[in-house]
């Protein structure tokens, strides 16, 4: 404060010199134009004398009252200075949200929202329907006159989209993206509700030479096919066992962690379901005599074939066994499916018996003969999308979650396939991936998620994250790991929501600045009354709470990572020159559902040599068995 009076207080010295010595001869330079011409200005500057430019104003009543007529101006500059603090910021974006004007010298933050030209020089300016290097997530966008634009993150970024139920996320934010992306020839993994995005994008990405590829959970006898087991049966045919049971649990830990709150409670729960599941794909996987064999719903058939309780009679005794256990037990001993039914093996028969009971309720959906299908052939390459631009579509029903875990399954398969093909290529691919994952609050918690994010950036995956509030990352990822995930996450782009407590964590990332308070008194006395007033300051968020709730839905609130809050228009599609562009597709190829050939071992036809199946019905005279626990 100090600093600012000593500036004001030179600022009005300079002034009052120029106004007494330099304006008296100044005020003589038209007398000079007009006596001397074009020679006036050089005949003034030869005969400059400041003292007695003074002298002649004071004897001249003409040149004293044009003197007079400047102090006028001169005083309105002096007032400027003194009266005001420079600049001030205007924190209110319409009437009823943002603040008051910034007050004081920053004594309690100095945030504010980023001017045009600061949002110019942070993001890349995309000329509708120009072709450009590098592709990103759509920001904001300025539609109206001649030269319209969009303001992209090209950058290696991660973002979270924070947007209620129709709040616009799709018109606003990810169909524009994907028209954007569509100019830079990036590839895109789309997690779509509904299948309303490949309707409107997949006809005009065919035009701009993309590879199209659809997995519709909603619709199984359309679209593409995939095999989950696929990663593990490629380790097999290169003679990678270590990686092929590396994948083999990564497919297990996906379905064991897919149902929120699946990491509370003992481990024993998650990890002797995950070894019956890991070690059922490496048996089919390894065992299974032929190739149309090696799929989910063997691992599904050959879990609740052989894993009820059968009952023989063996030296006249009723013998309880359970086909799978001997089944791995007569593998090698060094078999990896044996290794990894391990733990279940190790664990009481009643534990084992509820290890078996929550595999198959985990793997119950393969019992449908569409999803059967479906799952059960590979008819793409999980890795086309980091050598060409493609886009792969993953319809998945909004209204039922169940099947939210197999698009969850195929995008953590498709990231592990992109790294070891990186891997392989120089450390990055050859084409950027977007993940652009639509309802990702609803999909099952990824694996290692936060390390995702953290190394996928260089390998040239970038994760764009759409969810309704924190709170459904906290439930499905725990409040640590979330912390984690909104720190890798370099963008926050923000439509709406309905969770106050994320509202409160964005009002605080908006950053606090310093405004002007009034306070007054009124005091009454006996014989007199008083009355005061006091000006102070005090700090307020950017946006508060209430305010970040009520927020307009034609802008978008960006917050980027070391930068200052945006506030940018987000016209809806219909707006874009995309809305035209966007053709409906001739619609998904239909398929015959065809019946899907297994493999069950037939370990259960001769369980235990010299035994007889027992049959329920047969008549025993007594004391010719005992039961056996």
């Amino acid at each position: 404060m100090k600093k600012k009076t000593n500036v004001k207080w030179i600022s009005l010295c300079i002034i009052l010199l120029i106004d007494i010595l330099f304006l008296p001869s100044l005020i003589r330079l038209p007398n000079y134009v007009r006596e001397y011409k074009i020679d006036g200005l050089s005949v003034w500057i030869d005969e400059f004398n400041l003292f007695h430019a003074i002298r002649e104003v004071i004897h001249s009543q003409g040149l004293l009252f044009g003197w007079l007529f400047m102090q006028f101006f001169v005083l309105v500059l002096i007032l400027l200075i003194f009266w005001t603090d420079g600049p001030k910021v205007r924190n209110r974006i319409i009437d009823g949200v943002g603040g008051p004007e910034a007050a004081g010298t920053g004594q309690f933050g100095t945030s504010r929202w980023m001017t045009e030209k600061e949002v110019k020089q942070s993001t890349t300016i995309w000329k509708m329907k120009e072709f450009v290097l590098a592709g990103g997530i759509v920001l904001g966008a300025v539609l109206a006159g001649r030269n319209p634009f969009a303001y992209v993150d090209a950058s290696d970024s991660n973002t979270i989209i924070v947007g209620a139920t129709r709040s616009g996320k799709s018109r606003r934010v990810i169909l524009p993206t994907i028209y954007m992306l569509a100019h830079a020839g990036e590839s895109m993994v789309i997690t779509d509700p509904k299948g309303e995005l490949f309707d409107r994008t997949s006809g005009f990405l065919k035009e701009k030479g993309y590879k199209i590829s659809c997995l519709d959970f909603r619709k199984p006898g359309y679209g593409n096919r995939t095999n989950y087991m696929e990663p593990v049966l490629e380790a097999l045919r290169k003679g990678d066992i270590a990686l092929a049971t590396k994948y083999a649990w990564s497919i297990a830990h996906m379905f064991v962690y897919q149902k929120p709150g699946a990491n509370k409670g003992e481990d024993i729960w998650r990890d002797g379901p995950e070894s019956v599941i890991a070690a059922l794909i490496l048996a089919v996987a390894m065992e299974a005599p032929k190739e149309e064999q090696k799929h989910m719903y063997s691992v599904y058939k050959m879990l609740v074939e052989l894993g009820r309780v059968k009952k023989v009679i063996l030296g006249g005794k009723i013998i309880e066994y359970v086909p799978l256990n001997e089944y791995f037990e007569s593998l090698p001993v060094d078999h990896p499916a044996r290794d990894a039914y391990a733990t279940a093996f190790l664990a009481p028969e009643r534990t084992r018996g509820s290890f078996f009971s929550s595999a198959s309720a985990l793997l119950r959906l393969f019992a449908d003969p569409n999803i059967a299908y479906l799952t059960s052939k590979q008819d793409h390459d999980l890795t086309d999308v980091g050598k060409e631009k493609t886009a792969v579509y993953l319809i998945i029903p909004d209204e039922d979650t169940t099947r939210h875990p197999y698009a969850a399954l195929y995008v953590n398969q498709t990231y592990d396939a992109l790294v070891e093909y990186a891997n392989q290529s120089g450390g990055r691919l050859p084409v950027r991936v977007n993940m652009l994952l639509d309802e990702f609050g609803n999909m099952p918690p990824f694996p290692d998620f936060d390390t995702k994010l953290t190394v996928s950036l260089g390998r040239g995956v970038r994760w764009n994250m759409v969810i309704q509030a924190y709170g459904q990352l906290v439930e499905k990822y725990g409040a640590n790991i979330t912390e984690t995930i909104k720190s890798n996450a370099q963008n926050t782009v923000y439509l709406k929501t309905n969770e106050l407590k994320t509202a409160e964590e964005l009002s605080k990332k908006t950053g606090s600045y310093t405004v002007a308070t009034e306070g007054s008194s009124y005091n009454v006395g006996k014989s007199s009354t008083s009355r005061g007033a006091s000006t102070n300051v005090a700090k307020r968020f950017l946006l508060e709470p209430d305010e970040i709730m009520r927020w307009p839905t034609d802008y978008s609130l960006v917050l980027r990572g070391g930068m200052l809050p945006a506030k940018l228009p987000l016209p809806d599609l219909s707006l874009w020159p995309a809305d035209e562009e966007f053709v409906s597709s001739s619609g998904e190829i239909e398929r015959k559902i065809e019946k899907v050939e297994f493999f069950v071992p037939g370990v259960d036809h001769e369980p235990v040599e010299g035994s007889e199946d027992y049959d329920d019905d047969k008549e025993f005279e007594p004391g010719s068995f005992m039961d056996v626990d």
